[in-house]
């Protein structure tokens, strides 16, 4: 029989299970027995078992940097290198990324993280910015007012009336055309700040193919995290 966190309540009239983050939580209203719980969760373990398996498999795709040595820039596997040397800096060569702080700084790890994360988004702003000047001519629209970049776990981008854009920055991973497919929807919002047919249909004449770089996402979204 597996673990599990029980939470009661009075307002709750049949028991339920949710199973997240490698976690299983059942909720039961307050007149239910432990016992009756057990026996019943009894003959759901192997459904719970499936569904720790499956969480379990999405978990393993997200990328651990400096556990690897690897990280995905652009959709390419690239190597990294951490050393000491007189400037702390993220240097690119051909085959690698090497990362030097200095003997002096404290909190080795902390910066090597600091820097990666700030040379990935330049790397991610310069392609944007590029990208987003393409866009706003094909598409007739001004550039926004400001361009942000974050991380975040449930968007890859939003835009407001303010004509903010801001991209997460774990699209630095995604293949080009995902991240043109991001770019052309928040664009898109500009106009129609909602999922309309409207919109939908914006976001189509300028990126016909959306629906497969949208579902590439839905479907890699979760390899593109990291965990440092």
């Amino acid at each position: 029989m597996f673990e599990y966190q029980l939470k009661k309540s009075t307002r709750r009239k049949t028991v339920a299970i949710k199973v997240h983050s490698q976690k299983v939580t059942v909720y039961a209203p307050h007149f239910v027995a432990k016992k009756h719980i057990d026996t019943w969760l009894f003959d759901k373990q192997e459904w719970v078992a499936e569904q720790l398996k499956k969480q379990s498999s999405i978990d393993d795709t997200k990328q651990y940097p400096f556990e690897s040595k690897k990280i995905r820039v652009f959709s390419e596997t690239i190597c990294l290198k951490l050393d000491s040397g007189q400037d702390s800096k993220v240097t690119p060569y051909d085959d690698h990324l090497l990362i030097t702080i200095s003997p002096r700084v404290k909190n080795t790890y902390q910066n090597y993280r600091q820097l990666l994360e700030t040379y990935l988004k330049e790397q991610l702003i310069a392609y944007i910015e590029m990208r987003l000047a393409y866009f706003c001519t094909q598409m007739g629209e001004e550039l926004p007012n400001d361009l942000k970049i974050g991380v975040y776990k449930r968007k890859w981008g939003s835009c407001n009336s303010k004509r903010e854009l801001t991209f997460n920055l774990h699209l630095i991973g995604a293949p080009y055309h995902a991240i043109d497919y991001v770019i052309v929807h928040e664009l898109a919002h500009l106009k129609y700040l909602n999922h309309s047919k409207a919109f939908w249909q914006r976001v189509e004449a300028f990126f016909p193919d959306y629906k497969a770089s949208s579902n590439w996402l839905k479907q890699n979204g979760m390899s593109l995290q990291w965990v440092f």
